[in-house]
């Protein structure tokens, strides 16, 4: 799955052996990363100077509109918009220079969009322009919006135009206490930039558009200057938040460089900064953008535009799989689709694979915001190395070392046994923005990045993903892992789990042990059972699956729907909440 500039005198041939190694560290049997400038800058690695640009082809489709932009309709508005956004030139905004890493002051752009045509077109003029932009995500309250641009040190902002009501509400409410940071807000209300959906207008709300300002630098005069690059700050992602508040992740030039030459969903999300932003002009492809999912008109828009290649995430993935609208379109121009952002269930891949031309599983891959590409499955065959089945993530990616260690002694453990994964790599972030705390939390080691992630290596140096150690559940001093339970209840051979959550509950003993607790959601066939039965069936088929510490001591309960971040990680802990929410009313009402 190399991109095609993943070329250097090192770089192995794919036909080689790969030759697993007993060594607590291990490598990517596509082996190191080419060597390149260390100053270089991602939009010259992108678009190299002096070089001609690839023939024209259309780039990005509006899923809603059918506009097109192409390949040189689209560098020549990013040249255009980054002469209007540069700090030394005409700079209509009063843009700042922006900081080269959190030891500096300086500008910060936070762009506050969903997915839409500017998308790319901003993020590749800031690279152009050297300034700092942070993807903030646009289902964010104006109390979660306040908190991350804090978290970022947002000065500017970048609004679509259907979000500015959020923007409002945040400014009118002022400072809002909750969490721990001693950050001030920086935001500038004088340095608001508005993506209209009418190109035709230069101001929204008294804010100037993003088009205006690609006409104004379509009318500057280009200057000659050596982009800066490397370790300096490139950009700012929104981590998942799915314990505490959101942190705001640095990524480096370098780090954006790496990751666009591995090659292996929103575009605020690295899932999509990878896809729409740091592949462009790499491998020619046509990306079709949808502002928001639809399932029907996705399936639309695959057989309209012969859809070759489907980027997913696990919620749609399992939409895909379990809709009856699949099988009413025609999938055949299909040759690929790949799951990452969130862990896949394997009954879910087997599931999609059986709709699509090749009838195999939907392999996924690995990653983090904070290496957004660690591993990937490869072709059967390639390295001589054997097919990576669903429930596994694959071999590690070029350029990426990798380790596993016990969590608790931090001690490497051997060939087969399960540890916390730890990777080494230009891929991983610098740390989080203006938060040395967390920062060191997951450096233990210099250098080494502490996934959280539980993992196992097999024989041929394969990831086998098994849960995210925060998640796991101490049950009388034994660890389960809520996904191992989780595929349990969705694989009951009667089809009757379309969704399946497992967390540790209080076991109601005070001694702060905890019991396995199930959420379900239901699958057509298990509605038409009735409810109480089909709770027995579940949890008598979990005793007969797996080990008594993983039985579901804590209960199984029916429910409509299993909470999600939006790219698709699932939120146990919010089930958990709720669940001891409910226990502590139902105790104090029996008290009265």
């Amino acid at each position: 799955m190399a991109a095609n500039r993943y070329i250097g005198p090192e770089s192995p041939d794919i036909h080689s052996k790969y030759q697993p190694t007993d060594s607590h560290i291990f490598y990517s049997p596509y082996g190191p990363f080419p060597k390149v400038d260390e100053n270089l800058n991602i939009h010259d690695y992108l678009f190299p100077p002096g070089q001609p640009l690839a023939p024209d082809y259309d780039l990005f489709i509006d899923a809603n509109t059918g506009a097109k932009v192409t390949l040189h309709q689209f560098y020549h508005r990013v040249c255009a918009l980054s002469r209007a956004l540069r700090y030394d030139g005409p700079n209509p905004v009063g843009l700042a220079k922006s900081p080269r890493n959190d030891r500096e002051d300086g500008e910060i752009l936070g762009i506050f969009a969903k997915n839409h045509l500017s998308w790319p077109l901003i993020s590749h003029s800031c690279f152009r322009a050297e300034l700092v932009f942070g993807g903030i995500s646009p289902n964010s309250t104006p109390y979660e919006l306040y908190h991350i641009m804090r978290k970022m040190q947002a000065t500017s902002a970048v609004v679509h135009e259907s979000l500015l009501p959020v923007l409002h509400e945040m400014l009118e409410k002022g400072t809002q206490a909750g969490d721990d940071s001693n950050l001030s807000f920086v935001l500038d209300p004088k340095k608001i930039i508005v993506i209209s959906d009418n190109p035709a207008l230069d101001f929204v709300g008294g804010y100037r558009t993003v088009e205006s300002l690609v006409r104004l630098g379509e009318r500057l005069p280009e200057q000659n200057r050596k982009l800066s690059g490397g370790d300096n700050l490139c950009y700012l992602f929104q981590s998942s938040g799915t314990s505490g508040f959101p942190k705001a992740m640095m990524i480096s030039h370098k780090n954006a460089i790496h990751t666009a030459m591995q090659g292996i969903i929103p575009a605020y999300h690295s899932f999509g900064m990878i896809l729409w932003t740091l592949r462009v002009n790499l491998n020619p492809s046509t990306n079709i953008l949808m502002s928001k999912w639809n399932l029907e008109q996705a399936l639309q828009l695959i057989q309209k535009y012969k859809v070759t290649m489907l980027p997913l995430v696990p919620p749609l993935i399992r939409q895909l799989a379990q809709s009856p609208l699949t099988d009413k379109y025609d999938l055949s121009s299909v040759a690929a689709a790949i799951s990452g952002a969130a862990y896949l269930p394997p009954d879910v891949a087997y599931e999609l694979g059986r709709k699509l031309p090749q009838q195999t599983p939907v392999p996924s891959g690995y990653g983090l915001s904070e290496a957004a590409s660690i591993a990937s499955p490869i072709l059967e065959g390639m390295f001589g190395l054997s097919r990576s089945d669903p429930g596994t993530i694959g071999f590690l990616l070029p350029g990426v070392e990798g380790r596993i260690v016990d969590p608790d002694t931090l001690k490497p453990v051997p060939k087969g046994s399960k540890g916390e994964l730890w990777v080494r790599a230009n891929v991983v972030t610098p740390g989080y923005f203006r938060d040395a705390k967390a920062t060191a939390e997951i450096f233990t080691e210099p250098g080494w990045l502490r996934t959280g992630d539980l993992v196992m290596r097999d024989s041929e140096d394969r990831l086998h993903y098994l849960d995210r150690l925060k998640e796991m559940i101490k049950v009388k001093g034994l660890q389960v892992a809520a996904t191992e339970v989780e595929d349990t209840l969705l694989s009951h051979p009667d089809g009757l789990v379309k969704d399946a959550c497992v967390a540790g509950v209080d076991n109601g003993r005070g001694d702060g042990s905890l019991f396995p607790r199930a959420w379900v959601v239901l699958s057509e066939k298990g509605k038409l059972r009735n409810e109480s039965a089909v709770i027995q069936q579940l949890d008598e088929f979990v005793k007969s699956r797996l080990s008594r510490h993983k039985h579901l001591a804590g209960g199984l309960e029916i429910v409509d729907a299993i909470p999600r971040t939006p790219s698709g990680k699932m939120l146990r802990r919010e089930m958990r909440d709720r669940y001891h929410a409910r226990i502590k009313a139902e105790k104090q009402k029996a008290k009265l």
